[in-house]
């Protein structure tokens, strides 16, 4: 038959047997914990033992070296390999009712055996024994002789309580059994009749092999391990929003199903990711350490979320290997705690170095709080990582070339500016717009080049309310920008998920310097250099109905982004009844976005304002800053760095060169690439940091009362560190399953008794 080498009826539970066998003591031989402990606790350690309030006559019996001073008659309580000097046998075998100990007033006397034994452990040297969990499990031999050493174990007990053995169960029980332990699933009919008529002296182990190799194997064995890791695909705070846990999970089946020693599976597990040269699967199994809850509340204070989860791994790991609870020792120290409180903060410092993005040393608070992720992409993701970093090394070529012919190509442009300059690129100047709101409560950004761009939340409808400061003058119309970006869908004009836009109306008011009612702007006139059929800018015009009957209800300006080749800057003419702005006056302009068509408002915008003639006022020519027209018109030999610099910059901005497209591909290839990283499954793992996060005892195990700074250093009560481990979580994990470890054992065949036998050895 296979075994497994977690958690089986193999070798795992003849290591059970071995371990956990209460074998008799030696004749003769007085065990402090078997024979004298139950005495003294139950008749002695009230008045002489921990609590020194109780204690009588300055004599403690519950440490051997406290039991050898002498107490305040003078006389030592205990006298090794001299129980006749030994005060305490003179007060238990005294037959005067106010000397004798117990006092009569307890109704707790002594009997005869009990005394002896007393006596007879003082005789032999009153050796005294820690707390039996604490001392290592020595291998005993069963004295009966059988094929499977357990059955020995335990037709030595029988024998010991005059009891035989049970009759053999049917097969049809058998199979029920086995099958429920190991899969956790009954045998089917067919499965239960097929081992019924089966008469090969080997059916049963075949039965077993074959739910060994069962995946509900696994499964149903790591059950109870996920209990123990708090395992949750939820965050357990808060809404409770969802995390990807599952990979780890998947792990922990894999491990069981995989025969995984458990060795092994402890130290992934605690420490895979300090494993020299670490598999991406044994940094997957660290997401045992991450089953904690997670809060994402606004007002969370990050300290004090992540010692928390700190002591959660703490307690964790102290229940599920050693069956301690690290929970009062957090606060205080406790006379029946074998941890001490500093002893707690000690271990602690061995979970606290791990990596967390938003938390800093000190009382310092900072945002975030996001533990490091591992990626898990499938090979469909990785064929699309590598297709798509090579999309962007390809633009990136391009940018390169079409970079190389920007010179030339800006020399040309200077020379049709320079001819334009008492013409259409005059026309307009930059409006110096101070200020956008979004009433739909996006987030509004200005752009080094005097845009505005939208981004965060998109509602169904939109307006932007703007304020800017006019130029002082004649104000005879409005151009408005609509820019292209990366951040947009497909890199276009609008945040539809098309890009497009629907502009429904503008409306453009000055506000006077000392008036209260602002000055409403007649728009009398809208072109644009392009416009989508059946969407024409006229409709931004106030004198026409502000939502004119159509097939598609309230129109607008709309440019066709979405369609091949729409994600161009688009440019829109509002011309007014000529205004006189005087200094101080302010303009408030509204973008108003009420088509049925649900996010289409413009990403991204700017503004330029004219004096001229109505007549001149047309969407073509660029926007020229006053200082890029007294640039062109320097001599090239003669301008500055910082007039090069800006002309350079404008040209790549507003000119038409290849390189802005090239460039517009580069971000979209990039976009696109970063969208497929994000999209890979990743999961929650365990990093450390490269240097230690200095540890503190806790007032009262408060986040925010460091007392005395602690060291990495393991409960007294424990056995040390091997010399050749690191003082690291590895070290721990080590240590845990190093054979030296009194608990681990102990702990998990017990587990593993009450599981396959439905109650626990101790």
């Amino acid at each position: 038959m296979k075994s497994k080498h977690i958690f089986l009826p193999g070798s795992l539970l003849l290591a059970s047997a071995l371990l956990a066998h209460a074998a008799p003591m030696p004749e003769g031989k007085i065990q402090f914990n078997r024979d004298v402990r139950p005495i003294l606790s139950d008749t002695c350690f009230h008045c002489h033992g921990f609590d020194e309030k109780e204690r009588k006559a300055g004599l403690r019996l519950d440490v051997r070296e406290d039991a050898l001073k002498p107490s305040k008659s003078g006389v030592p309580g205990i006298v090794p390999g001299k129980p006749e000097e030994s005060g305490i046998l003179s007060r238990i075998f005294s037959t005067d009712p106010d000397e004798v100990m117990p006092p009569s007033k307890l109704h707790k006397p002594l009997k005869p055996e009990q005394k002896e034994i007393i006596r007879r452990w003082i005789a032999e040297g009153a050796e005294y024994q820690g707390h039996w969990a604490f001392i290592a499990p020595q291998r005993t031999a069963p004295l009966t002789t059988t094929p499977n050493p357990i059955d020995g174990f335990i037709q030595d007990k029988l024998k010991t309580a005059s009891l035989t053995p049970s009759a053999e169960a049917s097969r049809e029980t058998l199979i029920r059994r086995v099958s429920l332990d190991l899969t956790g699933l009954p045998p089917t009919p067919q499965e239960t009749e097929a081992f019924v008529k089966d008469p090969a002296p080997d059916a049963y182990e075949r039965l077993v092999d074959r739910l060994l190799a069962s995946p509900r194997y696994g499964e149903h064995m790591a059950a109870a391990w996920l209990d123990l890791a708090r395992y949750a695909d939820s965050n357990g705070f808060q809404t409770d929003s969802s995390r990807t846990m599952w990979p780890w999970r998947n792990w922990v089946i894999n491990a069981f199903n995989n025969n995984q020693r458990f060795d092994q599976f402890t130290i992934e597990q605690l420490a895979g990711d300090l494993l020299p040269n670490a598999t991406k699967d044994q940094i997957l199994a660290t997401g045992f350490n991450r089953n904690h809850r997670l809060n994402g509340e606004g007002g969370r204070i990050e300290e004090e979320w992540f010692v928390e989860t700190v002591i959660d791994r703490v307690e964790t790991t102290g229940l599920t290997w050693m069956a301690l609870t690290f929970n009062c020792c957090r606060c205080h120290d406790h006379k029946y705690d074998p941890i001490s409180q500093k002893e707690f903060f000690q271990f602690y410092a061995y979970f606290n170095s791990n990596k967390e993005s938003g938390v800093i040393d000190g009382n310092n608070r900072a945002g975030g709080n996001t533990p490091p992720l591992l990626d898990l992409p499938t090979p469909e993701d990785q064929k699309r990582t590598t297709e798509l970093t090579a999309a962007v090394e390809k633009a990136k070529a391009a940018l390169d070339s079409a970079n190389q012919q920007l010179p030339t190509l800006q020399q040309q442009w200077e020379k049709d500016l320079l001819k334009q300059l008492d013409g259409p690129a005059k026309t307009w100047q930059p409006l110096a717009v101070t200020a956008v709101k979004s009433t739909g409560g996006a987030k509004m950004t200005q752009q080094t080049d005097g845009s505005w761009l939208a981004g965060g939340k998109n509602p169904d409808k939109e307006t932007y309310q703007i304020t800017a400061t006019p130029t002082p003058g004649k104000l005879t119309g409005l151009l408005l920008e609509v820019l292209p970006d990366p951040s947009l869908s497909n890199g276009s004009l609008g945040r539809a998920p098309n890009g497009n836009f629907v502009l429904s109306k503008v409306v453009a008011e000055l506000v006077l310097p000392g008036k209260e009612k602002p000055v409403k702007l007649a728009i009398t006139r809208a072109d644009a250099d392009y416009e989508q059929s059946g969407w024409p800018v006229s409709h931004l015009v106030t004198t026409a109905p502000a939502n004119p009957p159509t097939a598609h209800g309230p129109v607008g300006w709309a440019v066709g982004a979405h369609e091949p080749g729409g994600n161009k800057a688009r440019k829109a003419v509002l011309v007014c009844d000529p205004v006189d702005v005087p200094e101080g006056a302010k303009l408030n302009i509204r973008l108003i976005h009420q088509s049925p068509y649900a996010n289409h408002a413009i990403g991204r915008f700017r503004f330029g304002q004219s004096s001229l003639p109505a007549v001149s006022l047309k969407p073509d020519g660029p926007m020229l800053a006053d200082s890029v027209r007294e640039a062109l018109k320097t001599d090239p030999a003669r301008r500055t760095a910082a007039q090069k610099k800006e002309l350079a910059e404008t040209f790549r901005k507003d000119g038409d060169h290849p390189a802005k497209a090239a460039n517009t591909a580069l971000e979209m290839a990039r976009k696109q690439l970063t969208d497929h990283d994000n999209s890979i499954l990743n999961t929650m793992v365990f990093e450390e940091r490269p240097e230690p996060r200095q540890a503190f005892v806790l007032n009262r195990g408060e986040y925010d009362k460091p007392t005395t700074p602690v060291t990495r250093l393991l409960p007294a009560a424990l056995p040390p560190l091997p010399k050749d481990q690191p003082n690291n979580r590895l070290g721990l994990a080590r240590w845990l399953v190093s054979g030296e470890h009194p608990l681990t054992a102990r702990v998990w065949v017990n587990r593993t008794w009450s599981h396959f036998f439905g109650a626990g050895i101790v």
